[in-house]
């Protein structure tokens, strides 16, 4: 599996770049959606030939987004 990235919102209007491993591109989007995420785009391609670690080291996981940000679900 590749990581995917996408830009998300909340309720409040904030962005966010959340990562995953997901099989597809709409398994993310599902997955990011039941987490409570408006998702705006994918932006994957933007982050092609960026190592895991800059990656992680600028957006976060889904578990990251719910329980170490002050992130406000739809």
């Amino acid at each position: 599996m590749s990581i995917r990235i996408a830009l998300v919102t909340d309720l409040t209007g904030r962005y966010a770049h959340v990562w995953g491993e997901p099989r597809t591109w709409d398994a993310f989007v599902d997955q990011l959606e039941d987490a409570g995420c408006e998702v705006i785009e994918e932006q994957t391609d933007d982050w092609e030939g960026s190592t895991r670690d800059e990656i992680l080291e600028d957006c976060v996981s889904v578990h990251q987004l719910l329980t170490d940000t002050d992130f406000v679900p739809h």
